[in-house]
């Protein structure tokens, strides 16, 4: 299993990549990323049919499928606070009721098989290293992508757009440390990290903002 630094800065690199993708694809239109979407989708499902053994070619098709969803989703959902929140708020449940239900059957199947033991995931985005396995869920990039996308629409630097998802991975991993669990939904975070951003962004627009002028007598 990896150290838990080590698990935040891999994560950490990611997200750096994933929330610059907006600004590098800005130029691309709706059709072109729905074609990518639609193509991932696709090989994905092709090589879990065949099994082929693609990986870590496999992690390619994970991030074209996770980078175009996401823009398409944050392009579709309203450049707004409260808009943008009930999508991850709706995702955060789905996330944590699947989590529930992954524990209870893990929990009637018997004694958990060890990580290294486990078979790769054809939709995760893996790294196989000397000391254990990073991995993080398609459905998870594809979600900081569209966060970055979200801040690009509503005009904030690039800081602003990485910001949710750093928040996030912080606040995960930080959890993990503490209660020693060894998986969490991370969407619940990401949404954490979304409001946190979100009060953040509203104070430098409040420090920001001109003071009002008083007129000459």
């Amino acid at each position: 299993m990896l150290p838990i630094a080590l698990v935040f800065v891999l994560s950490l690199l990611l997200a750096l990549v994933c929330s610059a993708v907006p600004w590098l694809a800005r130029p691309l239109g709706g059709w072109s990323l729905t074609i990518g979407l639609v193509v991932g989708i696709a090989v994905g499902l092709m090589s879990l049919v065949l099994a082929l053994p693609l990986y870590p070619w496999s992690d390619l098709v994970v991030l074209v499928v996770a980078w175009s969803g996401g823009l398409l989703l944050g392009r579709w959902v309203a450049p707004q606070f409260r808009p943008f929140l009930l999508v991850f708020l709706c995702f955060s449940v789905v996330d944590v009721l699947q989590f529930t239900a992954g524990l209870s059957a893990s929990s009637a199947a018997g004694p958990p098989i060890p990580v290294n033991a486990t078979p790769l995931h054809l939709g995760d985005f893996l790294l196989v290293l000397p000391r254990g396995r990073f991995g993080i869920n398609v459905v998870d990039v594809l979600l900081i992508t569209a966060l970055a996308e979200h801040w690009r629409r509503r005009g904030a630097t690039y800081l602003i757009a990485l910001l949710p998802s750093a928040l996030g991975f912080l606040l995960a991993d930080g959890f993990v440390l503490v209660t020693k669990l060894g998986l969490l939904p991370g969407i619940p975070f990401f949404t954490a990290g979304y409001i946190l951003t979100e009060v953040v962004h509203r104070s430098i627009g409040r420090h920001r903002a001109p003071l009002p002028t008083k007129s000459a007598r």
